[in-house]
Formats: structure tokens, sequence, C-alpha cells
């Protein structure tokens, strides 16, 4: 059902996205700082850094709860950083927005599970980029995964196959595809909808890691030194996997043009010596973009270079 259409349940969706927004930012916390350390998501339960107290439930409300004990941990009453009330907060008016970007696209309630899933892997996956320079298989990995099982269970979901406007959704290169191997083929195959959404995750999930995957083998074995890490490859891979061949392209020309921006800011303005750019936060900025404003982006795009 179209977003447009629940009415009064419009304002509940907004509320309930944000408030989730702040649960799985709670949840990202976690994950941004025991991953790249190999620790376990389960094991400990959250605790206190300092005294090892473990954070019973009603410490672990998000926002709230930092809110009421006053930044500190109710136990040995050390400083609780700031950090975590953030995640929360970002992470709920990042959600906050995807919904509306729902709404006044007027995309249908199943495309909603797949874009905060990506959201919040694009979150967590950027922030520990920026600190470890790493982007962990156990987010791009499982976001592939969980693509996989939407495009099955939520074929509806995949708007660049079955929105009416593929101008305006970002289907061009899948519907071509489509076309293309059911003249080839004359198979019935390609009516049905799950065959459909699975030949738009294969479409994307390949290309972005072609992409991308391209220029690490070629630094590998011509310039005998990697020009980009996979990981960044799988990340577009994962991109793909959730949002199409169309957003694989937007995302690796919007990434790479704020990637060479700030490059070149850091150098010249702040004459930094350091070269080196995290391009995972690039391409999820790039990636959300899309998420907000689907194929109509080119139009700005075009427009701003």
């Amino acid at each position: 059902m179209p977003m447009r259409e629940l009415g009064p349940i419009v304002v509940l969706v907004h509320v309930v996205s944000f408030c989730l927004g702040c649960i799985v930012g709670s949840f990202l916390n976690v994950v941004v700082w025991r991953v790249p350390r190999g620790e376990s998501l389960l094991s400990p339960p959250s605790h206190c850094p300092n005294c090892g107290h473990e954070i019973r439930p009603w410490e672990n409300i998000p926002i709230i709860s930092w809110l009421c004990l006053r930044a500190r941990c109710s136990s040995c009453g050390q400083p609780i950083s700031i950090r975590y009330p953030l995640g929360e907060g970002a992470t709920g008016i990042l959600f906050w927005l995807v919904a509306l970007a729902a709404l006044r696209r007027n995309l249908p309630l199943a495309w909603l599970p797949g874009a905060f899933y990506l959201t919040g892997s694009l979150l967590a996956a950027s922030l520990i980029d920026l600190k470890h320079r790493l982007i962990p298989n156990l987010i791009t990995y499982s976001g592939l995964v969980v693509s996989i099982v939407l495009a099955l269970l939520i074929p509806q979901s995949r708007i660049g196959v079955f929105s009416g406007d593929v101008v305006v959704s970002g289907g061009l290169l899948v519907h071509s595809a489509i076309h293309g191997l059911a003249g080839e083929f004359q198979a019935d195959l390609f009516q049905m909808p799950a065959v459909l959404a699975m030949l738009d995750w294969v479409l994307g999930a390949a290309l972005g890691f072609g992409i991308l995957g391209s220029f690490s083998f070629l630094g590998t074995k011509v310039f005998k030194s990697p020009l980009m890490g996979l990981g960044d490859a799988k990340l577009l891979a994962m991109i793909g996997g959730f949002l199409g061949a169309d957003a694989v392209l937007f995302t690796t020309l919007f990434g790479s043009l704020t990637g060479l921006i700030f490059g070149l800011v850091r150098r010249y303005a702040f004459r930094s010596s350091d070269l080196s750019v995290a391009f995972g936060p690039f391409l999820s900025l790039g990636a959300f973009v899309w998420i907000l404003f689907g194929g109509s982006v080119w139009d700005v795009f075009h427009k701003v270079f």
C-alpha cells in the first residue's frame, strides 16, 4: 500500500520510524565498538567499561536513560560518553528521513524494511571505516543475505522493477535486461515477481562488486599495489543488492566526486599531508541520497555538476 493512502496513520509511521531508529542506533553503538575489535555482539551484555556494572533494561532506553542518569554510570558515577545518545538520535533522524521519503515519493510500505536495514548498515560501516579504515564483512555479507531474503519474500519492495515510472524509481538498467532476456528466451518465467526481483538483485550486486572490485584487481596485478580495498567493493555490492544497478552507478559517481572534493579541500585548505581517504562514508552518503530521492536525483546532480 502506498504511504499516502495511510491517512492519519502517517503521523504514527513517522513517530514509530524515529523511535525504531533510536532503538537500532543503540544496537549500532555496540556494533561500531565491538565488531572492529573482534568481540561478540551478544556476550558479555552491555556494561560500564569502568566498573563492569551490567546495564539494566531501564538504563538502556535510547537517549532517555542517558538524560535521566545525567550522563553518568549509576554504579560508579563515571561519565557516559555523549556518543551513545548522539548515535541513537542520528539513527532515529535517518530513519525518519527514510519514512518521509517514502511518503513524498508515494512508495509502498514493502520498501521500508530494506531501506531501514540498509540505512543502519551504511551508518555503521561509515563510522567503522572512518576510525579503523576497514568495512567488516559481517556488515556487508549479512546485508547481502538480508537483501536476497527481502527480494524473495517481498518482491514488490524492488521499486526499480515494479514502479510505474522506471526513471524516477531508478530501474532503467534492470528493465533493459528484462526486456532483453524475455525477448531472447520468450519465457513466462520473467513474468514472475520473485524472478524479476532476483534479477534486479543479481544485476545490482554484481555491478556493484564488479566496478570497485576491478580497481582492486587492477592495482594488484598492474601497479603491484591495491588501488582500493575489497571492503569498498563489497559495500557497493550490498548497496546494489538493496537498491539496484542504477543506484550503483549514481553511488559510484557521487562517492568519487565528493571523495575527490574532500581530499582536495583537506590537502590544500588544511595543508594535510595524508592523501588517503576512507571511501566507505562517501559511498554510503551517495546511497542514502538515492534512498531519499531515487532516480529523480539525476536531475539535481546534472544541474550541480
